[in-house]
């Protein structure tokens, strides 16, 4: 195979075990202390369960129960609880283990039009009411009838949705030809904190930011070829490299066409559906959001897709500009601005123009915009490549695309 080039460091696509150390390293590393971390919450459960009374009576299990549920609260915090005050704010263990991980008393949340609820934080002020009248030594007798159990987060959500792709990744046929998987699966024992740090880092170093592979998997997900071109070099559509990335499951099919030529010269090129290469980017779009959302929370976590954004604001585009002035002139140009978030793409019936439109009524169109191809490449490929702007169908079905623009920046 032709010795490879490409203008981004470390992506090195001709390279097999390149793609052998991503599925058998970085990947399968990141999986272990996913599985490590959902087995200890699982254990941890498994310690504590059964009626709460008799757990806070054995003094093994009392300082565990103790610290999921009121860990780093001090006495004032205490007192607010028995209260009915909420004040388990961010970075307390109890914080941690109730709105992270869904370790808690009961269920809570919101509900639309009607308010919000926290069973949850009605069970804790019962308790802590019960043990200032009874101590540890009496509560045993009671029957407070209430049990440490899981519950739903963002956060437990996302983790689900993960192991579910790294699941889909490995179970693929290609990938079981070419990968040999164990069962993986780090030993955290019963401490969730530390289980969940690992995860946390193991999981921002397959971000594009980081990761090569990632950046260069993320890349492909809707590019213009022309610019695949220009920053991977012709070679990436060879016949040999082609079948390289086929070998791991990565296929590339043909998602926008300008409608200019008879062949794929100028389409935009993205990831087939259910292919290894769609799975991975979904797999780093769930870890932006679990980072987002400790981010959200004030937990000492960057929002790493901001943080990626921001690394890449001064890079230069092939064309001599920068990202951070075409995102700027998106966001300011009355002629661009509308692109900023989420629209309908097409081609239109005339060759060579794109068209963008939002829907009302499921079928009526409108604000309608109209580019040139040769506008549209010049504006999006960049960012198409770096992932700040994506391609993809309409999660409700169809037969058409989405064109989302993250205007992030100052």
């Amino acid at each position: 195979m032709a010795s490879c080039q490409p203008k981004v460091p470390g992506v090195e696509y001709c390279n097999e075990r390149w793609w052998q150390d991503f599925f058998t390293k970085d990947l399968a590393e990141f999986y272990a202390s996913l599985n490590g971390l959902l087995e200890a919450r699982k254990a941890l459960l498994n310690e504590l369960s059964g009626d709460l009374a008799q757990v806070l009576a054995d003094p093994q299990r009392r300082d565990l129960a103790l610290r999921v549920l009121f860990g780093g609260l001090d006495e004032g915090c205490l007192e607010k609880i028995r209260l009915g005050d909420n004040c388990i704010t961010p970075r307390k263990a109890a914080h941690f283990y109730k709105y992270v991980l869904g370790i808690g008393l009961g269920e809570w949340g919101c509900v639309a039009f009607s308010g919000c609820y926290d069973k949850d934080l009605e069970e804790r002020a019962r308790l802590l009411n019960l043990l200032k009248i009874k101590g540890f030594e009496e509560i045993g007798k009671e029957k407070p009838e209430v049990s440490i159990k899981k519950y739903d987060t963002r956060i437990m959500g996302y983790l689900s949705k993960l192991q579910k792709i790294v699941n889909d990744i490995y179970s693929n046929p290609k990938i079981k030809q070419v990968i040999q998987v164990q069962q993986m699966q780090a030993d955290y024992g019963l401490d969730l904190v530390k289980a969940f740090e690992d995860f946390l880092n193991k999981s921002i170093k397959l971000l594009p930011l980081y990761n090569p592979f990632t950046f260069f998997i993320q890349s492909l997900y809707s590019t213009p070829r022309p610019y695949l071109n220009i920053m991977y070099g012709e070679e990436l559509f060879s016949d040999p490299v082609r079948n390289l990335m086929s070998k791991y499951g990565v296929e590339l099919t043909k998602i926008l066409d300008p409608g200019l030529t008879k062949n794929d010269e100028l389409a935009v090129i993205g990831h087939k559906d259910g292919s290894v290469g769609k799975l991975i980017v979904k797999l780093v779009r769930e870890i932006y959001n679990i980072t987002s959302e400790l981010n959200s929370y004030d937990y000492p976590v960057s929002d790493e897709f901001k943080e990626y954004v921001k690394a890449k604001y001064n890079e230069e585009t092939s064309a001599g500009s920068t990202i951070g002035k075409l995102i700027s002139m998106i966001k300011t140009d009355s002629r661009y601005k509308s692109y900023c978030g989420k629209r309908y793409i097409e081609k239109a019936e005339i060759g060579g123009v794109v068209e963008t439109y939002d829907i009302y009524d499921y079928t009526r169109r409108y604000d309608v915009t109209r580019i040139t191809y040769d506008k549209f490449l010049e504006l999006f490929s960049p960012l198409l490549f770096l992932g700040i702007a994506w391609i993809e169908s309409d999660e409700q079905g169809g037969n058409r695309n989405h064109l989302h623009v993250e205007c992030l920046g100052d």
